[in-house]
């Protein structure tokens, strides 16, 4: 379901200035080496402009990172494309929802590992934001599931949420770790079978009945 990766483009500044280059230079160089391996002299080497000059549009490195971060988190599109699925049926919402967080993936897959360097050099210090602005869709979104047909197990409404993001996240996760691996095989329809784990776990429902009936 994910494909080959475009050129990432850094978001909003005027096309061609001088602020523009920085940020476009900045993500190619985050995303190539991490932030840490990455220093403002190579970002002012390839953005164009001198170190000294640098300064003058950006206040740090950091800061820089956590604006880019900011602007392009891909839980924005992922949490927005969830909250937008429709179905009269718990067993509906969770299909749609998983079709359209699987086309966000395509959208988000740059954002995605700028995440990862959040994540792994940073621990996800400049992310709390992220709660603030996505539980309340996340809430909508179980919402919806709570007044479905189908029966719901008794779990706190975050405890759904989080499942769910998190099975989709794992996905995404394991794309970019291990599609190049040859023993793993990624096909198209590989997100919507992490959906149906979702609704209905690993166990086959009548292959679980008979072994429950054999040992009652």
């Amino acid at each position: 379901m994910l494909g080959t990766m475009a050129r990432p483009a850094a978001p909003s500044s005027p096309a061609d200035g001088p602020r523009a280059r920085i940020r476009q230079a900045a993500l190619d160089l985050f995303l190539e080496h991490g932030f840490h391996a990455t220093s403002m002299r190579q970002i002012a080497r390839q953005a164009g402009v001198s170190l000294a000059a640098i300064y003058n549009h950006i206040a740090s490195k950091e800061a820089l990172f956590v604006e880019l971060l900011s602007e392009l988190v891909p839980h924005r599109g992922l949490v927005a494309a969830m909250s937008q699925a429709t179905g009269d049926t718990v067993e509906a919402l969770i299909n749609d929802s998983t079709r359209r967080m699987g086309d966000a993936l395509i959208e988000n897959q740059v954002n995605m590992r700028l995440m990862f360097v959040e994540l792994l050099e940073f621990k996800g210090r400049h992310a709390p934001f992220l709660a603030e602005e996505f539980l309340p869709e996340a809430a909508g979104f179980v919402t919806k599931l709570q007044e479905a047909q189908g029966r719901l197990r008794p779990y706190p409404p975050i405890i759904i949420a989080r499942a769910f993001f998190g099975l989709v996240m794992s996905y995404a996760v394991s794309v970019a770790f291990f599609k190049d691996i040859p023993l793993i095989e990624f096909g198209p329809e590989d997100l919507m079978a992490f959906g149906d784990i979702f609704l209905h776990g690993i166990l086959d429902a009548e292959a679980s009945g008979a072994v429950r009936s054999d040992t009652g």
